[in-house]
């Protein structure tokens, strides 16, 4: 199983709307996906209609006295579940930091889900916590969207550095370009050079669009009401990147 983290210390970035249209993407490529909403806010739960809280405490889940696995909720579309959010979730950072093991209490949680999917995604919340750090270790990519500004490389920089103080291990940090407004000069000039930190990231750039504003009236990802819409494409794009075959 695949895991992927859209991760990243700044909020506002497009961070949630990406993880929502890729996990539909990555299902209609022909994945088995479950998003699992770790933010409290449970915005991409909102999106898929998954209402229900799931009523996991942090404390129960990270000394293994519930399993999350059965707050699954599976929506409208084919291959693709949701682990919902809870307003509990605030608490995650002292329930993980209370554990002997913090650094493996996501792997540790995310490991049954191999059996039944082929992809977990982790919509984060901005953070650099005790639950960041289990992120980071147990993710395989920590995918983090870069708004062209300088305040935004600058908490890109500091997810290099998290991930280099922590030790975490496996995962591999890939920024990408989000919100991405044209008509600005200084979009365009970091999009036309882009800054050495983005040298490992992806392709794919996602550019500010009303149909990603507009998921909130509808419900839904991009593709399912606006399926010829540039943003539309942009995800689908950025899905096949990621899940293409390493060379």
């Amino acid at each position: 199983m695949k895991i992927w983290a859209f991760y990243s210390l700044k909020g506002g970035v497009g961070k949630t709307a990406a993880a929502v249209n890729i996990t539909l993407e990555a299902a209609a490529a022909g994945e088995t996906v479950l998003l699992w909403d770790l933010d409290p806010q449970g915005a991409a739960s909102w999106y898929y209609g998954c209402d229900k809280r799931s009523k996991l405490q942090p404390a129960d889940l990270a000394t293994g006295k519930k399993a999350p696995g059965r707050s699954v909720q599976r929506t409208a579309f084919d291959r693709l579940s949701v682990l919902p959010a809870d307003p509990a979730y605030r608490d995650w950072d002292v329930a993980i930091h209370e554990q002997k093991k913090p650094r493996k209490v996501l792997d540790r949680l995310t490991a049954p889900f191999s059996e039944q999917y082929s992809l977990l995604i982790l919509d984060c919340p901005p953070s650099q916590g005790a639950l960041a750090t289990s992120i980071l270790r147990a993710a395989d990519q920590s995918l983090v969207p870069v708004v062209p500004t300088p305040l935004s490389l600058r908490a890109l920089d500091g997810v290099y550095e998290l991930v280099s103080q922590k030790k975490v291990g496996k995962t591999g940090v890939k920024p990408f370009f989000s919100m991405v407004d044209r008509r600005r000069k200084a979009h365009r000039a970091l999009l036309q050079s882009r800054p050495d930190v983005m040298a490992d990231g992806l392709d794919t750039v996602i550019d500010y669009s009303a149909h990603v504003e507009q998921m909130s009236e509808h419900r839904q990802p991009v593709r399912m009401f606006a399926p010829r819409s540039r943003a539309a494409q942009e995800f689908s794009a950025m899905a096949q990147e990621l899940l293409a075959p390493k060379a």
